[in-house]
């Protein structure tokens, strides 16, 4: 975060800030688990207050692995979904800035430019098109696909110092996984497979996605996957030039 050369409340260097601070409510959770196993290996005692209802909570977390595996899904589930919101807003944030009229025109309007695609040619006059447009027009950016975002992006970078391809699947790969968590980790669309390192991901259409972990028992295959997101980040905004400030959209927000 020291070495972004952008100022406090830039989007660019806060991106990190939200990042470290997700990061962090990790770590905070993760010590519980450490705690609870201080506790039921007798290293840890909390004298008077041990039948306490909330220290008692604490000590099941590792007491069994129905218990263990509850709290290391909750929290690898939050870290991705923040993590990806993070990215998000910002995304939502730079994009407005670096993009002109045209351009974000052309953004909020890709529903309405898909659904002429498939209309018989000169079946609607001006009219009933400009109507369907106002229905079809997206209100914000935050309402547009993301990878339609981070397309028009890497399509202004200059000097990027990754490979755009890969980095496109990838983004396009942590979307998909970070949607499925709103269905309990069920995907629903074309199947497909990705490869993270030595981690595997299947996405099967109608069935719960499965992945082989490498560092499992551990938070190390998260914790990559954030801080590829972060490096993608990065990578971005050093290859495009923008001298005025980009302010988070709400400095009042803690």
């Amino acid at each position: 975060m020291n070495e972004i050369p952008f100022v406090e409340d830039d989007i660019r260097k806060d991106f990190f800030g939200m990042l470290t601070d997700t990061a962090y409510c990790y770590y905070r959770s993760y010590l519980l688990y450490e705690i609870s196993d201080l506790i039921n290996s007798g290293k840890l005692d909390f004298g008077e207050f041990k039948d306490n209802i909330h220290v008692k909570a604490i000590e099941a977390l590792s007491k069994n692995s129905k218990s263990n595996q509850s709290h290391f899904n909750s929290l690898n589930r939050n870290f991705i979904i923040d993590a990806w919101s993070t990215f998000e807003i910002c995304v939502n944030t730079f994009c407005k800035e670096i993009c002109n009229e045209n351009e974000i025109e052309h953004l909020l309007n890709w529903k309405f430019r898909d659904v002429k695609k498939v209309l018989p040619k000169e079946k609607l006059n001006d009219n009933e098109l400009e109507k369907l447009s106002s229905k079809l027009g997206a209100g914000h950016l935050t309402h547009v696909p993301i990878v339609r975002k981070t397309d028009i992006i890497f399509k202004k970078v200059n000097g990027y110092s990754r490979d755009i391809e890969e980095d496109k699947k990838f983004l396009l790969f942590f979307g998909r996984f970070r949607n499925t968590m709103h269905s309990n980790f069920i995907y629903y669309g074309k199947s497909f497979d990705y490869k993270f390192g030595h981690a595997l991901f299947k996405f099967e259409d109608g069935d719960m996605v499965k992945w082989y972990d490498p560092f499992e028992s551990t938070p190390k295959l998260y914790f990559y996957l954030v801080g590829n997101l972060k490096n993608i980040w990065k990578a971005m905004i050093e290859a495009i030039k923008f001298d005025g400030m980009i302010y988070y959209p709400n400095l009042e927000q803690e």
